[in-house]
């Protein structure tokens, strides 16, 4: 998408909703030389803007620049403190070390961060040292998103029932336990709900929009302008290089 069009569909939204939240994410979004560009627009809009990338690109330098146009927040992708497993699910070789290097600087530039990992079979085990691991670093939250068999998920498979409950289950343990310090939760798993009101009925977790978004507060926009329901259902409801946000909304 190009930098115009941009402009133009962050115009569009803000006609419809005033205050609105741009993830600016991928792919990798470090990789536009004007990702800058685009989040000041956005910002000098009336957006809030972050930005999903998975840390190898930022450098002190990135995070100021990315600081100064207004972003307030970079959530940051960790899958394992395991640097073969962490940089074999990520396809790079120094991914880890690179990625942790990168957290340890945007906590000293004062940027809020979030840790999001992906649970499998093979990290479930890690679930509890990840969780202590990203609050010693400063993350404001740790996200836990399970596999969904779609892009490149296609052809893996995620947790059985049992599984993903019992992971549940310990989210709902994490977060009580990190209350107040960093949030904990899961992503796309609104079943999460049952274990806090039967393990936790006090959480915060109760009051918060856990449910999926997808079509109602939250949609996706793709590199060629497609807009889509959530990044996890690639039925297309219009392309907004030739319509209108408000006509496809």
């Amino acid at each position: 998408m190009k930098a115009a069009e941009f402009r133009r569909i962050t115009d569009e939204i803000l006609e419809l909703v005033p205050a609105p939240m741009f993830i600016l994410t991928g792919g990798e979004p470090l990789a536009r030389d004007d990702l800058e560009e685009l989040a000041a627009y956005a910002v000098g809009r009336g957006a809030t803007v972050v930005v999903g990338t998975n840390g190898t690109g930022l450098s002190s330098e990135r995070i100021a620049s990315l600081k100064a146009a207004g972003v307030t927040g970079v959530a940051v992708s960790i899958d394992s403190l395991d640097a073969q497993y962490h940089n074999r699910f990520r396809h790079g070789d120094q991914a880890l070390e690179e990625t942790v290097a990168a957290i340890d600087r945007l906590a000293d530039a004062g940027l809020d961060f979030i840790i999001q990992t992906t649970v499998t079979r093979f990290n479930r085990g890690e679930l509890d040292e990840l969780v202590r691991w990203s609050a010693e670093k400063g993350a404001v939250s740790f996200n836990l998103y399970f596999l969904v068999e779609t892009g490149r998920g296609k052809g893996m498979s995620g947790l059985s029932p049992e599984e993903n409950d019992s992971v549940l289950a310990d989210l709902v343990r994490l977060q009580k336990e990190y209350r107040g310090r960093m949030m904990v939760r899961s992503k796309c798993q609104p079943q999460l709900m049952r274990h806090v009101y039967e393990q936790d009925p006090d959480s915060p977790l109760v009051h918060y929009s856990t449910r999926c978004p997808c079509g109602l507060q939250y949609c996706r926009i793709t590199p060629e302008g497609k807009l889509t329901p959530c990044p996890y259902i690639p039925e297309s409801a219009g392309d907004l290089r030739s319509e209108s946000f408000r006509d496809v909304w």
